[in-house]
């Protein structure tokens, strides 16, 4: 899956692109804005060619508002929850990763997602990187953890195509990454979705002791 623009995956090119504007938003647009939006990946010419396409096809409906036309996603045609559902497939892989936690007998103590997931520029040969962090009460070599975790990825990997490394930590391991402001430490305040309800550890054992 492009993590980046999923409905590329689906309808390539100036389409994939308005529609997945249109279908994050039930504001109407102008041309110019749409174009805009989809980060400078369509000119505003190819844009308004899109558009027409897709009106002709009934996917979007236009509205005259002089000097500009305003384009919609038309939310009654039937094919719309799919587009819709394309557009936002990083955010259900995120859901979808969280819902799979939650159900652990174990809960992890954290997890989050770094890497071009979550920052949002990955593609179709992106990985999926995901850290956890184990509890105090698990091994490292713990089967069913192992199991756990071993499912997670192949199932990541099922739901998106794209391959899931998933790095794992102890807890002390982990808090140590960001009282020495590790590469990873940094990558995780940057830009890390957290999957659980823990937030990353603030610095040194000093500033830890002060929450």
């Amino acid at each position: 899956m492009n993590l980046g623009n999923p409905i590329n995956s689906v309808i390539p090119g100036a389409r994939g692109e308005v529609l997945a504007v249109l279908a994050r938003t039930e504001r109407p647009l102008s041309g110019r804005r749409v174009a805009a939006l989809t980060g400078g990946r369509v000119s505003q010419t190819g844009a308004n060619l899109a558009l027409r396409s897709l009106v002709a096809s009934g996917l979007v409906l236009v509205e005259a508002h002089p000097p500009a036309n305003l384009y919609r996603l038309n939310r009654l045609h039937l094919a719309a929850s799919c587009i819709e559902t394309i557009a936002t497939l990083p955010e259900q892989v995120v859901d979808a990763i969280r819902a799979h936690l939650e159900v652990w007998p174990i809960p992890a103590w954290g997890a989050w997602l770094f890497g071009s997931a979550a920052r949002g520029d990955g593609n179709e040969a992106s990985d999926i990187d995901v850290v956890i962090v184990r509890p105090d009460e698990v091994d490292d070599g713990d089967p069913d953890w192992l199991d756990h975790v071993d499912r997670l990825a192949a199932d990541v990997t099922a739901w998106t195509g794209n391959k899931c490394e998933v790095v794992e930590y102890g807890i002390q391991e982990f808090e140590g990454m960001f009282d020495r402001s590790d590469r990873l430490a940094s990558e995780l305040r940057a830009d890390g979705v957290a999957l659980t309800s823990r937030r990353l550890p603030r610095g040194t054992p000093i500033e830890r002791t002060r929450r």
